[in-house]
C-alpha cells in the first residue's frame, strides 16, 4: 500500500475529502470529476438506450464493456456526491479515491464529447497556445471563478481543463493525439453502427 493511500485510509470517516490530482485556481479534480460524471450527452444517451433494448445474448463484449462502463460512471457519481461525508462507508470513501487515481479525467471528458466538440476544442487549444503568457493567464483565471466554470458548456471545461494545465511548447503535440484518437473512435464506432444496421442478419 502506497503512503498516499495509507494516509487517505486513515482518514475515511473523518469527514475529510482527501482529492488526488493537481488543484489549479478554483477548479480541483473533485469539482470536474462531479460535471463530467453527471453529465451524459445525447448520442451517449441514444447508445446506451439502443444497447439496453437488446437482450444480453446478442451483445457483442464491445458493448457489454459499455454498459458496465456507463454503469461504473452513474454509481461512482452517487459516490462522488457522498465522498467526504458520513453517507459514506469507508470502503466506498477508498473506492472513490482509487478511482480519482486510477481514472483518467481526460479520457472520461474526451469520451463524451462528439467530433464535432472534438474538432472545437482542437481548434480552441491551438488559438490559446499562440496568445501571450499574460493573456493566456486572464483568460484561464477569469473561467476559473466558481460561477463562471459552473456556466461553462462542456466543451469549453475540456478546453480549460487542458490550457490549464498544458506548457504548450512541450505537450501539445500529445493532447493532439488523444483528439484525434477519440475522433477516430467515434468515426469508428458510428461505421460499425451503420453496417450492423444495413446488415442485420450478419453474425457479429
Amino acid at each position: 500500500m502506497s503512503f498516499n493511500r495509507m494516509m487517505t485510509n486513515m482518514m475515511a470517516g473523518s469527514g475529510v475529502k482527501i482529492i488526488h490530482g493537481e488543484v489549479i485556481g478554483n477548479v480541483n479534480p473533485y469539482i470536474e470529476w462531479i460535471k463530467w460524471l453527471s453529465y451524459v450527452p445525447e448520442f451517449q444517451k441514444a447508445r446506451i438506450q439502443k444497447l439496453n433494448s437488446k437482450v444480453v445474448e446478442e451483445l457483442t463484449l464491445e458493448e457489454l464493456d459499455e454498459v458496465r462502463a456507463y454503469k461504473s460512471q452513474i454509481r461512482m457519481l452517487e459516490l462522488f456526491k457522498r465522498y467526504g461525508t458520513d453517507q459514506i462507508s469507508k470502503d466506498e470513501y477508498m473506492e472513490v479515491y482509487d478511482f480519482m487515481v486510477n481514472q483518467s479525467i481526460n479520457k472520461l471528458m474526451l469520451s463524451k464529447l462528439s467530433s464535432k466538440e472534438l474538432k472545437y476544442a482542437k481548434d480552441q487549444i491551438q488559438h490559446f497556445s499562440q496568445i501571450s503568457s499574460e493573456e493566456l493567464r486572464e483568460k484561464v483565471n477569469a473561467e476559473q471563478k466558481t460561477d463562471n466554470y459552473e456556466n461553462l458548456s462542456m466543451v469549453d471545461s475540456y478546453v480549460l481543463h487542458i490550457i490549464s494545465r498544458v506548457d504548450f511548447t512541450r505537450n501539445m503535440t500529445r493532447f493532439y493525439s488523444e483528439i484525434e484518437a477519440q475522433l477516430r473512435e467515434n468515426d469508428a464506432m458510428m461505421q460499425r453502427s451503420l453496417y450492423y444496421a444495413a446488415n442485420p442478419y450478419i453474425k457479429r
